[in-house]
């Protein structure tokens, strides 16, 4: 990471994360170059938000000082346990003395609150408290959801997980190809669309079926 200057000059900073590899930092990326973040100090990090040991944030951490701003796009990109949020941004914003700006949330800017006569903290800390608990309360909300969902559907015989792969008439014209070495077991994976495990797994349940009809 290239640090630009060594003065006392305000600098932003972006935190951008994302929990699983299959999930996309576009939308907070696009965010930070729209509030004119240099690239220098855009942090990107493919971790969970369970806690704060993730190796991009700890060295963002230690670059920011006095009067920088840190951006995010929303809260729960800084994490999602509550107490621990408001822990770090408690010593981020006081003994850091960092600004915090979380675009997705406009109150969620301790730039607007300078100058108060000693108020800035406890205001900024009351909206953090309050967004921070509706925030966890939407996320156990919307799992309670998901398993009621689930629950209504088992109980509808609704089964859940990849659908099995039949043998028909394909497979067992594949199958016959290759059992005449007319194709190997790889070409045969590829034009029935299965997995290794799978393939041997269907020809294993194709044989016993053929056997047992042979035995009637």
């Amino acid at each position: 990471m290239k640090i630009k200057g060594s003065n006392n000059k305000m600098r932003k900073f972006f935190y951008a994360r994302v929990s699983s590899n299959n999930q996309s930092l576009e939308r907070q990326i696009l965010a930070a170059q729209e509030v004119g973040i240099d690239k220098d100090y855009i942090f990107i990090e493919k971790a969970s938000g369970k806690d704060f040991k993730r190796p991009e944030y700890q060295l963002m951490k230690r670059m920011l000082r006095n009067n920088d701003i840190l951006y995010i796009k929303s809260l729960d990109r800084l994490g999602r346990n509550k107490q621990m949020i408001l822990d770090e941004w408690r010593e981020l914003t006081k003994i850091k003395q960092v600004d915090i700006i979380v675009i997705d949330m406009p109150l969620l800017d301790t730039t607007k609150y300078k100058d108060m006569n000693g108020f800035e903290n406890l205001i900024s800390d009351l909206i953090l408290q309050l967004i921070s608990y509706m925030a966890e309360d939407e996320r156990k909300m919307i799992k309670e959801r998901q398993e009621e969902g689930i629950r209504i559907a088992l109980r509808k015989g609704i089964k859940f997980g990849r659908k099995k792969i039949e043998i028909n008439e394909k497979f067992e014209s594949i199958y016959v190809d290759w059992k005449h070495n007319k194709i190997t077991a790889v070409a045969a994976m590829e034009l029935l669309g299965m997995k290794n495990n799978t393939f041997y797994r269907r020809v294993k349940e194709y044989e016993s079926r053929e056997k047992g009809a042979n035995l009637q």
